[in-house]
């Protein structure tokens, strides 16, 4: 199961930027290859969420738990079902010299073990590439709401 990390720095506060990852629902509308992000269910500091996506114009879609900490700003995220076998992480927002970090670690399981053998690496590198249009994407969102 690979483990992919990105991070960028924002030029926003960090309560700017964690109010913006707590839109989740929002994402579709900033994000090229989110479609559409669906809360289904609300319970105490958790919430589970329905997520359809695109990677390279392949339909990709899971449903996940995710858990906010926001005494910590932080989201842990744990696959319920979807495409992937498994696929859970964390979100962190981070104090900075210049705004915040924004930071997301993700393990991923494919659920193909022979298919990872042959493109694994190729697979880690759009979900990298994925991951990190995520961030970009918030980075862009905070960083005008600050002009």
């Amino acid at each position: 199961m690979p483990t992919i990390e990105v991070a960028l720095d924002i030029r926003s506060p960090r309560e700017q930027v964690y109010k913006i990852l707590k839109d989740m629902e929002s994402f579709p509308s900033f994000m090229r290859d989110v479609k559409n992000i669906k809360i289904i269910k609300e319970v105490d500091g958790h919430i589970v969420t329905s997520w359809e996506t695109e990677v390279e114009g392949a339909p990709v879609h899971w449903r996940e738990e995710d858990f906010f900490d926001d005494a910590n700003y932080q989201m842990k995220f744990n696959l319920l079902d979807g495409s992937y076998k498994g696929y859970n992480g964390l979100w962190s927002v981070e104090n900075s010299l210049r705004g915040s970090r924004l930071k997301l670690r993700a393990d991923f399981d494919w659920g193909i073990p022979i298919l990872e053998k042959y493109v694994g690496e190729a697979l880690e590198e759009k979900a990298r590439r994925g991951l990190l249009g995520m961030l970009q994407a918030i980075k862009i969102k905070a960083e005008k709401a600050n002009v």
